[in-house]
């Protein structure tokens, strides 16, 4: 497996796009990492064991340099916009996939920061928010903002709110509401249904 993961290292360091990778082996180099690891630990002759541990050093470093490697040619390929036309292992897709929505909202914060007052990242992020009988019960209410807020705030339901301007108008936790409108932040909006 030193052989394999040793031969990808070298091809990535050469070649300027990233190389096909079969999905199967980061679990492969885990194992195999786990493997060497046990073995390093457990040698009772010294010579051996530090040899081993030389070993073990120098094959982490190989994953670790391979992983930065690909990781900025992944990241490169979002910035620019490119879609990746070889094989990625399952881990590095999931990677490109959320780098791309991430960067999306990172432009959209530059050039249009209201839009991103709305954006789930968690949702983006595959994190999946807990249930429990308080966020099912989370109202939402709505306020006017009277004054600028420099920075972005995470309401209790999780999402990432803001940064507002004045007369911007947005539904938000209750309690979060309650905070901007004692602070003379923003005001209440009665909404007649």
């Amino acid at each position: 497996m030193f052989d394999k993961i040793n031969n990808k290292w070298k091809e990535e360091r050469e070649k300027d796009d990233i190389t096909p990778m079969i999905d199967p082996f980061y679990g492969s180099m885990r194992d195999f990492l786990k493997e060497r690891t046990k073995a390093a630990k457990q040698a009772l002759n010294p010579i051996t064991k530090k040899m081993l541990e030389k070993r073990l050093e120098r094959i982490q470093y190989v994953i670790n340099d391979l992983i930065k490697i690909r990781t900025n040619k992944i990241i490169k390929k979002v910035i620019n916009k490119e879609e990746i036309s070889v094989n990625l292992a399952r881990e590095e897709l999931n990677f490109f996939d959320r780098m791309k929505q991430i960067y999306d909202i990172y432009l959209k914060e530059i050039f249009s920061p209201k839009d991103v007052a709305y954006t789930d990242i968690q949702g983006i992020l595959g994190v999946k928010a807990e249930e429990t009988e308080e966020e099912e019960e989370l109202e939402l209410v709505a306020i006017r903002f009277l004054k600028a807020t420099e920075q972005a705030i995470q309401g209790l339901d999780g999402k990432i709110y803001g940064p507002f301007e004045p007369d911007d108008v947005c539904f938000l936790p209750k309690e979060n509401a309650i905070s901007f409108v004692k602070q003379s932040i923003a005001e209440d909006i009665k909404i007649d249904t």
